[in-house]
């Protein structure tokens, strides 16, 4: 098992995924599809693992996974989000300025 600070970063950062993934859902979900939009979440999670850490390794980190307890039993509370809104506003503003940076002068024209 991690020393107890790897245990709080691990606790922390899932609870920021969680919460973004659901705002994500709610953002993209079509009241009559919703579970492809949780299915498309799921393999993008998928790829980003296969990236990030490989196959072989996403394996073990997946095999593990049921062994990492989180305080609240594996369920993000409704105070635990809003602890970590502030992180999520913060990557919200990073997303503007990023589409700011990006963004073509419109022309009128596609492409």
């Amino acid at each position: 098992m991690p020393m107890a600070a790897d245990v709080d970063t691990i606790e922390r950062t899932s609870i920021v995924a969680y919460t973004l993934l659901n705002e994500l859902h709610e953002v993209l979900a079509l009241p009559k599809a919703p579970d492809d939009v949780t299915l498309g979440i799921l393999m993008g999670m998928a790829m980003f693992l296969d990236d990030k850490v490989g196959p072989m390794r996403a394996k073990r980190l997946m095999a593990e996974a049921p062994t990492i307890v989180l305080k609240t039993d594996a369920h993000v509370t409704a105070d635990q989000t809003q602890r970590i809104m502030p992180v999520l506003r913060a990557f919200g503003d990073h997303l503007k300025e990023l589409r700011m940076k990006t963004e073509r002068p419109v022309t009128g024209t596609v492409g």
